[in-house]
């Protein structure tokens, strides 16, 4: 077992853990900033652990608020973005699970 902390100092995300099929991103945000349309090839889970942020769905063309207690799921290469309402932090689970 490995227990891991965080940094909430930092400019923009950190990579915590990184191996070949997983990487966990902790994302700070400030409020009034975005992450622009990304994508990734691995499917991915993002979970807010603070504050509250506009969650943008490219294809479906399609907006989402959210806030601590939600979890926002993706597959590869789904194009998304973010934009931070208040300052906003989130862990992001990328896994390669084929």
């Amino acid at each position: 077992m490995k227990f891991i902390k965080t940094d909430t100092d930092i400019n923009l995300f950190e990579n915590i853990i990184e191996t070949e099929s997983q990487v966990v991103t902790h994302l700070v945000v400030p409020a009034g900033k975005d992450v622009p349309e990304h994508f990734v090839d691995y499917d991915v889970i993002v979970v807010p652990i603070k504050g509250k942020a506009i969650f943008g769905d490219v294809a479906e063309k399609r907006e989402e608020v959210v806030v601590p207690g939600d979890i926002v799921q993706l597959h590869p290469n789904e194009h998304h973005y973010l934009k931070a309402i208040e300052d906003t932090e989130v862990m992001v689970i990328k896994s390669k699970l084929k």
